[in-house]
């Protein structure tokens, strides 16, 4: 099924959009994104409950093909012109929810959810439902070690360049299951989830310097060794390293007690 298809329904159209959302976070969708946008969908007059599941797996075939972006563009501007400015805001508000479904709104879905509302012409309804969302979210009471190697990690393939792709969210968890094998992967994501909630509240230096500190004093020498390997592998999960990077995690490296140059890949004990 393609967008242009005659089978393409407006329904379709949302789902697609609120999948683009969701499926944003962490490249996964949750129990949780899934009854989101499935309960959004039963609102609308297109949609038959009995039909929902449906339509939201053959939006997401859609949203996996290459060309995802253009696909998305073009539910944008079919739902802009046929929704009223009141659907629009119903709609901006579903999206929300969807959003925050698995319990975090990163930067890159706000970033998303504004540009719909300001493509969609309701730039105050957006502006109002993210403050909403603003309050601070906190770590969860079960906060662990793996946590901070998570947390870690994000700081590692996110804030080098404010991007959070597929492959870097891959690497992660691939390198999180490697410290405790024994753990399902969707307890491994539920960790990355948890430490992605914790990200989005943009912690300051003291919060990443809890976490560092927290490894270096658990971790032997050679497990911090292993970690700072991690690092290299996460970043260059999506591109060679860039200057950027190479900064941060000469950076980090310090911090975990090595001194680690990023191009040399030589480890030399602080």
């Amino acid at each position: 099924m393609h967008t242009a298809s005659e089978t393409w329904t407006q329904s379709h159209d949302l789902a697609l959009l609120f999948l683009a959302i969701a499926y944003g976070t962490d490249q996964s969708l949750s129990d949780e994104e899934v009854e989101a946008i499935e309960a959004a969908l039963t609102t609308w007059p297109s949609s038959r409950e009995q039909e929902t599941r449906e339509i939201v797996m053959e939006a997401l075939a859609v949203h996996l093909e290459e060309g995802t972006r253009l696909d998305v563009t073009r539910a944008m501007v079919a739902l802009k012109r046929n929704l009223s400015p009141d659907e629009r805001c119903k709609a901006l508000t579903q999206a929300v929810r969807v959003a925050e479904a698995d319990g975090v709104i990163l930067a890159g879905e706000r970033d998303l959810i504004l540009k719909l509302a300001e493509a969609w012409e309701v730039k105050a309804t957006g502006a109002r439902l993210l403050e909403q969302t603003t309050a601070a979210q906190e770590a969860l009471p079960d906060w662990s070690l793996l946590h901070d190697i998570a947390l870690i990690y994000l700081v590692m393939a996110h804030s080098t360049d404010n991007d959070l792709n597929e492959h870097e969210i891959a690497a992660i968890v691939e390198r999180l299951q490697g410290w405790q094998p024994e753990l399902p992967e969707a307890d491994v994501r539920d960790v990355l989830r948890a430490a992605l909630r914790f990200y989005a509240t943009e912690p300051d230096e003291d919060a990443l310097r809890r976490s560092l500190t927290a490894i270096r004093d658990h971790l032997p020498l050679y497990q911090r060794l292993a970690l700072l390997n991690d690092l290299i592998f996460i970043a260059e999960a999506d591109s060679r390293l860039g200057q950027e990077e190479k900064r941060m995690f000469e950076s980090l490296s310090r911090a975990l007690g090595y001194a680690l140059p990023a191009d040399e890949g030589v480890v030399e004990k602080r």
